[in-house]
């Protein structure tokens, strides 16, 4: 007798003033939102330019879709590149890897933080000092503002695992991450026709573990550390779990992540992630240097 007590319900449209949303494309829309909010706040708290914090935001969320989708086709399915050719690059809407995402808001944060201010931040002080104002001396001056890295980083991760939970919902939502045939009581009890019967849903289990670490980061909003720490905490608490979370994906179902060395690329991001962390974490543990 199976204990799965979740039934299986079929993905759920949302229709808001004519327009009509899936629940996985509405639930990311509002986890964008409210943890932009979040960021936003933590922003104010931390003394820094709300505009860089909400421009920032953009510009990470939608490099995080972008590369997302890449890997999603060029990782994952790279079938779709032969059967549709560039248009498989081109349809951003048609699938996400999750880390390819976090790939994509690396590159998007060290464009906005650290390229765009050595890029442009000469002009800017030379346009300041002369006193010019058009149009494009007020990009430069936007583009060429200094911003410190794990400062601004820690007031984006800061949200994320609120936007990340909803995210996850969503994906929960369209059941888009079906895992290995299961009797545990969170299973979701699928369709037996079509998916065998019950099985674990893993956007449920990471939605349910980044809500705890939204949760955590929210007992330590006002705990002075130096900048760097949520980074690093994030790192800490997601990545091994994620690691662990990928073992129950399913192998027998059509479209079944592929496996490189026997781990999914979602699980190599995992150590690179893990890497990336305790290498803050070792960097935050040293002293900070006495000022000159």
């Amino acid at each position: 007798m199976s204990l799965a007590l979740i039934p299986y319900y079929p993905p759920p449209m949302i229709e808001l003033g004519g327009v009509v949303l899936d629940s996985w494309a509405a639930l990311v829309t509002l986890g964008f939102i409210l943890g932009l909010e979040v960021c936003r706040w933590k922003g104010i708290q931390s003394k820094l330019d709300v505009r860089d914090i909400v421009d920032g935001g953009v510009i990470i969320v939608g490099m995080g879709f972008i590369v997302g989708h890449f890997v999603h086709v060029l990782a994952y399915n790279p079938q779709q590149l032969d059967e549709q050719g560039i248009w498989a690059l081109l349809k951003l809407w048609a699938g996400f890897s999750s880390y390819g995402g976090f790939l994509g808001a690396v590159l998007g944060a060290v464009l906005f933080l650290k390229l765009l201010p050595a890029w442009f931040g000469p002009q800017a002080k030379v346009f300041q000092s002369k006193g010019v104002d058009s149009a494009y001396a007020r990009f430069v001056m936007w583009a060429g503002r200094e911003r410190d890295f794990l400062k601004h980083g820690d007031a984006y991760v800061f949200g994320f695992p609120l936007g990340w939970t909803l995210g996850r919902l969503g994906c929960f939502s369209a059941h888009d991450h079906v895992g290995q045939r299961s009797d545990f009581f969170l299973a979701v009890d699928f369709p037996a026709r079509l998916y065998g019967g019950p099985r674990h849903d893993l956007g449920l289990y990471e939605a349910m573990w980044t809500a705890v670490i939204a949760a955590t980061f929210f007992a330590l909003r006002h705990r002075a550390a130096r900048p760097g720490f949520f980074l690093a905490l994030w790192c800490a608490m997601y990545a091994p779990v994620r690691l662990g979370l990928d073992f129950l994906r399913n192998t027998d179902l059509s479209g079944a992540d592929v496996r490189w060395l026997h781990l999914t690329p979602a699980q190599w991001g995992s150590v690179a992630m893990a890497l990336v962390g305790a290498a803050l974490a070792v960097k935050l543990w040293r002293p900070a240097p006495e000022p000159a």
